[in-house]
């Protein structure tokens, strides 16, 4: 399989963590540079027409696009495992959790980091503070939800990590960085911290700089 890539990426960290965490070791990276644009062109777009990031080239000739599907392959072609069960209510649970993330949560989540991390880090211009507000005022409801999900449990569907944590996770990848409103959620800071406990979280978390 050849996994096309760029390491900042929080869609791309989420498959990465998926990777390093099941130990799939049968995988090749290729580095597609979002800041050379090498995803717009040809020879990317005829892998993923979207031009965007993460995709997954399967040897039997499948070729993937969107993280979250990825994710899913990936663990179902790894097995019945703690992370991904194949009991179908936990499934459920994990995938109600894999789209609410595509729906809702990465979408003041994209905002934020596109503002306060991607800006800097490209040098292509300030935050905009209106965007900056907009996207704080959605993130700040979801984060509530969130909270209160994680009152009685560690983990987003029980007491063991599983897919749903690194999709949810991943869309906030930044989210120091990135200056997520988040002072008013213990119970998600705390999850937070229990991720970065787990080694192929830490492993995968972006370098402040750029690859070539």
């Amino acid at each position: 399989m050849k996994f096309y890539s760029f390491p900042p990426s929080p869609n791309v960290r989420k498959v990465s963590a998926v990777i390093s965490h099941l130990g799939i070791d049968d995988i090749e990276h290729e580095l597609v540079n979002l800041a050379k644009g090498e995803h717009k062109l040809p020879a990317f777009l005829a892998i993923n027409p979207m031009g965007a990031l993460p995709a997954l080239a399967d040897d039997s000739g499948l070729v993937l696009w969107e993280s979250n599907a990825i994710c899913q392959f990936l663990c179902d072609r790894h097995g019945d495992t703690p992370f991904y069960p194949r009991d179908p209510r936990k499934r459920a649970d994990i995938a109600r959790w894999l789209f609410w993330e595509a729906s809702a949560w990465s979408r003041p989540a994209e905002i934020l980091t596109h503002e306060n991390v991607r800006k800097p880090m490209l040098g292509i211009g300030q935050p905009d503070a209106s965007r900056v507000q907009q996207a704080e005022e959605q993130f700040r409801p979801l984060a509530r939800l969130l909270d209160n999900e994680l009152t009685t449990r560690p983990f987003l569907v029980g007491d063991n990590v599983t897919l749903a944590d690194f999709v949810v996770g991943g869309a906030v990848t930044y989210l120091e960085r990135g200056q997520f409103p988040i002072d008013d959620f213990p119970h998600l800071r705390a999850w937070w911290a229990r991720l970065h406990e787990i080694p192929a979280w830490e492993k995968t978390v972006p370098s402040s700089a750029l690859p070539n």
